[in-house]
């Protein structure tokens, strides 16, 4: 049986709308995933799900605000109705709101950790329990290579997933003696609309592209297919001795010193 393969298995993913978690989601149904797709944009949902369907696979939207437990909550609960079980979740969902801690208003600040800190706790604390009625699972938690690292004009957004980081093993030291495998994905600068509306937002969008991709030793942008593989590793069971990981896909730009 292929270690890769998400057959029988049923998948919830946060931020499955745009970006990483929409090829997340398309990937895992590739590999035979049920896919449950959640985001704030209803539009962007349905044609999730229509892609999927029309290539063989099965898919729900659920519309989904990661920074309402409430909503968190009936997002699984709609997943096990569903489909009978939750075998897979991915945390996915995130913003990027720059500035460094004097020009970051304190909306922003709250913003940003209500959706990428607190946001990936709710699936955590809802889902977790759902794994375990199924008798296990895996949590791949999507943060970023500047949760390992600092960069300028970014105290919130490096706050935010340092924290996802080392939550991560907490998550995993507490589960993973109950048969729940939890791993952290970091990517580095991808090649994703969120990425793209950064760029767009400065005064010269190619110069700002050039000073990201300035670092990365592959000397490009990554693509979200690289991203969503290394999630379905993680998520699948070829990755069975990994517990409380941190997995890094940044072209190389966290190896080095910049000389």
């Amino acid at each position: 049986m292929d270690a890769l393969s998400l057959a029988g298995k049923v998948a919830v993913v946060t931020g499955g709308t745009s970006g990483i978690g929409r090829e997340i989601c398309l990937r895992f149904a590739r590999a035979g995933a049920q896919v449950v797709a959640a985001g704030r944009r209803n539009d962007a949902g349905k044609s999730v799900v229509a892609e999927i369907e029309a290539s063989g696979g099965s898919a729900r939207f659920v519309e989904t605000d990661v920074t309402d437990p409430g909503q968190v909550a009936r997002l699984i609960g709609s997943a096990e109705e569903d489909y009978g079980q939750v075998s897979v979740l991915v945390s996915a969902a995130g913003v990027m709101l720059i500035g460094s801690a004097p020009e970051t208003s304190v909306d922003a600040w709250r913003t940003t950790i209500e959706t990428d800190l607190s946001g990936p706790f709710y699936l955590a604390k809802y889902g977790i329990p759902a794994l375990l009625r199924a008798g296990g699972g895996t949590m791949v938690v999507v943060a970023s290579e500047l949760g390992l690292v600092g960069a300028r004009e970014a105290a919130a957004y490096c706050a935010a997933k340092g924290g996802l980081v080392n939550m991560v093993r907490a998550l995993a030291v507490d589960h993973a003696p109950q048969g729940v495998r939890i791993n952290c994905l970091c990517p580095g600068p991808i090649d994703t609309p969120l990425l793209q509306g950064w760029f767009a937002a400065g005064a010269d969008p190619s110069d700002r592209e050039r000073q990201q991709v300035a670092p990365v030793p592959l000397g490009r942008l990554g693509r979200v297919e690289e991203i969503a593989e290394a999630a379905l590793f993680l998520a699948s069971d070829a990755s069975s001795y990994f517990a409380g990981s941190i997995v890094v896909a940044d072209g190389g730009a966290t190896a080095w010193y910049g000389l």
